[in-house]
């Protein structure tokens, strides 16, 4: 039977046995909100854990409003003039107004993708400034969080700490290191060093397993939430999405509270069901394409679904190749699982060097590497990348397939066309 998955903006298509199929990632069918201008305000006027909007804007003079980059799919151009027309019609003026990107660690973006990401209304009206984790003198020393009795230091961008009304807005979907984006996130490591970024991800490299999906008890979700306390985030607004991509939920108010509302929905929405797991999964990326630092996320999500000793072919086109502002990601990458972790420990995340970020990341690839062997499919991951990775290299899918089963002549085989938001679940 023919069957395809997504590869960027295209599909790719190959042929497996019917019957050797045991799962194709469907998620629910979740109906889309009708009126976003209406839900939207009703969340902001009706927050969960925190008074209303309107409340909290009332005679502040320096609103500034996190937005995260061109990685991440919250709808920005569509719900920012909704907020900020509410917060003009409760006083604000756009003078008050300002935003400030939220990267984390990832490259600053273009002119162009700002203006394709927040839209021409937000550009013309508002002062828009780009979070650089690079620049140490734009961040402020907090002094340190815990996570259980982990140390985490909290430094964070001086623009977002000067606001009188600090707003976060973002987008909630699996992820492999604090269990689900969106809440604290868009605040670190949003708007934080490399310091901060490092100590709160390792607290996730240290978890028994990978900890896609879990939000409570995950030291490296705690860790966001604590130096998102000491930093004053006053409020988020949170867009669940479906599968197609339409907002299915917008939940506002308090980081955790209304953040953890969200996740009840995130879950429905993106949980696949896998009878058992397959010998064979063929995943996609998408829509976590742009570059393997993104595109991991569809290995993480296979590695629930493959069964040990089984085969994983991860189809990326991983377009800005392996990563940005990583150096050293592809030599985390190259280690075994055991050494990774050694050095995690040792690593201080004073050590911006060590690049203790891309030793987590790694960490997910080792347990999905130890798992499974991983073919690879992608015209943006060089050579080199693909033997420290230590992925088996195939021009398309089909012939990956066509490879696997020869390894695995009577192997079961499960398809995940999203597996860059996708949230595997074992039908026990």
């Amino acid at each position: 039977m023919r069957y395809n998955i997504p590869y960027g903006d295209k599909k790719v298509f190959f042929e497996a046995p019917e019957k050797s199929v045991i799962f194709y990632g469907e998620m629910a069918k979740i109906p889309a909100v009708k009126d976003i201008k209406r839900a939207l305000i009703s969340a902001l006027e009706s927050p969960i854990g925190t008074l209303p909007l309107s409340n909290l804007a009332k005679n502040k003079e320096n609103i500034v409003i996190l937005v995260e980059d061109n990685t991440r799919s919250t709808p920005l151009d569509i719900i920012l003039p909704i907020i900020v027309d509410y917060l003009n019609e409760t006083g604000v003026p756009d003078s008050a107004i300002s935003f400030l990107t939220a990267p984390g660690t990832h490259r600053l973006m273009t002119d162009e993708e700002i203006l394709k990401k927040l839209g021409s209304k937000i550009i013309k009206r508002f002062k828009v400034i780009q979070h650089d984790a690079n620049i140490s003198e734009d961040m402020e020393d907090l002094g340190t969080v815990l996570a259980g009795d982990y140390k985490i230091p909290a430094h964070v961008n001086r623009y977002a700490l000067k606001a009188d009304l600090l707003l976060g807005i973002g987008n909630i979907v699996p992820h492999c290191d604090a269990g689900y984006s969106g809440g604290a996130k868009i605040l670190q490591p949003g708007v934080c060093d490399f310091v901060t970024t490092s100590a709160t991800h390792a607290a996730a490299g240290f978890c028994p397993d990978i900890p896609l999906g879990v939000a409570d008890g995950n030291p490296c979700r705690q860790g966001m939430e604590e130096v998102a306390k000491i930093a004053g985030l006053d409020f988020i607004v949170n867009t669940v999405k479906n599968y197609e991509g339409d907002i299915v939920g917008i939940f506002a108010g308090d980081f955790i509270k209304a953040h953890r509302e969200g996740i009840k929905l995130a879950e429905k929405s993106f949980k696949i069901t896998v009878p058992e797991p397959a010998d064979i999964v063929i995943v996609s990326s998408s829509p976590s394409d742009m570059d393997y630092w993104q595109a991991s996320k569809g290995i993480s999500c296979a590695y629930f679904a493959v069964k040990k000793g089984g085969i994983i072919i991860f189809a990326s086109p991983c377009t800005e190749g392996l990563a940005h502002n990583h150096p050293r990601f592809r030599e985390w990458l190259s280690l075994p699982l055991d050494e990774v972790l050694r050095g995690l420990r040792a690593a201080s995340p004073e050590d911006v060097e060590a690049d203790m970020i891309s030793a987590v990341l790694s960490v997910c690839n080792c347990r999905a590497r130890d798992k499974s062997k991983i073919f690879s499919v992608s015209d943006g991951l060089t050579e080199e990348d693909l033997a420290a990775m230590q992925y088996t290299s195939f021009p398309t899918v089909q012939a990956a397939l066509d490879e696997a089963m020869s390894l695995l002549p009577e192997a079961t085989i499960g398809i995940i066309p999203k597996g860059g938001i996708s949230l595997p679940v074992i039908d026990k």
